[in-house]
């Protein structure tokens, strides 16, 4: 299967932070409740000192994979 075939398109999402279980990977529930998996990125860095467990993210994942996001930024509340 050639890798054009994937979507290239990737979804921004707010996902809710579970728990910590790695240096930098967490257990997050989606916007539909499903659990996923998010990490942060080395250019992230500076947000594993700041996220913690309740804290809502902003979170890209693709939608060929849901049980993996990336974490962005804290999600600002209005």
């Amino acid at each position: 299967m050639s890798q054009s075939s994937y979507p290239s398109q990737y979804i921004d999402c707010i996902c809710t932070i579970v728990e910590r279980f790695a240096p930098t990977a967490y257990h997050a529930t989606l916007p539909n409740g499903k659990q996923t998996v998010a990490f942060i990125q080395k250019k992230e860095e500076h947000l594993l000192e700041v996220i913690k467990p309740g804290d809502a993210v902003n979170c890209t994942i693709c939608p060929a994979d849901f049980d993996r996001a990336r974490i962005h930024s804290i999600h600002a509340t209005a």
